[in-house]
């Protein structure tokens, strides 16, 4: 579903210098880049380590990296947020409690097949961006990564011209249901809704970064 990258501008060639940064480094080590092209900025990252019985839900510390991401897009309009879903073979627990025997999945989080955990991680941030925050959907992009074994996700912001079809080759785009970056999958193909989350209660003495 991601066409070959053939860079016609500078914003090209950034996009492929970053993604020859963040995807050819061993797994594990995408956190570690300390050099990203201009126009790139590696903002944050969650983990999803804490609750085994649903292990694709927001966990309420993720909250400081949230509100540091909506108020960096809310500052600079001309940008676009990737999140790069990743799971963990070791950690998460390859088996059939984890859904893998699952044909269906529901919305409470806890029917989650491995082969969707990374996905539905990336989906469920950006849920609650867009749902808490007042992100666009359009602004962030949900995407996975295979070759980086973590329990994370990670947040990049992006030139708001960058596209799938010609930047991105060292993620997997999200099918996401509905569907709110474009080119959507054909719509015959398997789509994953997001889990939906209560707010996350505010630390007392901060504001709700709206």
């Amino acid at each position: 579903m991601i066409g070959t990258m053939k860079p016609a501008s500078s914003l090209g060639t950034a996009i492929s210098a970053l993604l020859f940064y963040l995807f050819s480094f061993p797994a594990g080590s995408a956190g570690q880049v300390s050099s990203l092209p201009s126009g790139v900025e590696r903002v944050c990252s969650i983990q999803f380590d804490k609750d085994a019985k649903r292990p694709a839900r927001v966990q309420d510390n993720a909250l400081p990296c949230l509100h540091q991401a909506a108020r960096k897009l809310r500052e600079n309009p001309g940008v676009k947020l990737v999140l790069v879903g990743e799971a963990d073979p070791l950690k998460d627990h390859e088996a059939e409690e984890n859904g893998q025997m699952r044909e269906t999945e529901d919305a409470t989080g806890l029917d989650v097949r491995w082969e969707d955990l990374a996905a539905y991680r990336s989906l469920n941030t950006k849920w609650y961006l867009t749902r808490w925050f007042g992100i666009k959907p359009a602004r962030v992009l949900p995407t996975t990564d295979e070759s980086i074994q973590a329990q994370e996700v990670a947040f990049y912001l992006v030139p708001s011209a960058a596209d799938f079809n010609h930047n991105y080759l060292g993620t997997t785009k999200t099918n996401e249901r509905p569907c709110t970056v474009k080119p959507c999958y054909s719509a015959d193909e398997e789509s994953l809704k997001a889990q939906p989350r209560s707010r996350i209660p505010q630390p007392a003495g901060t504001s709700n970064g709206k």
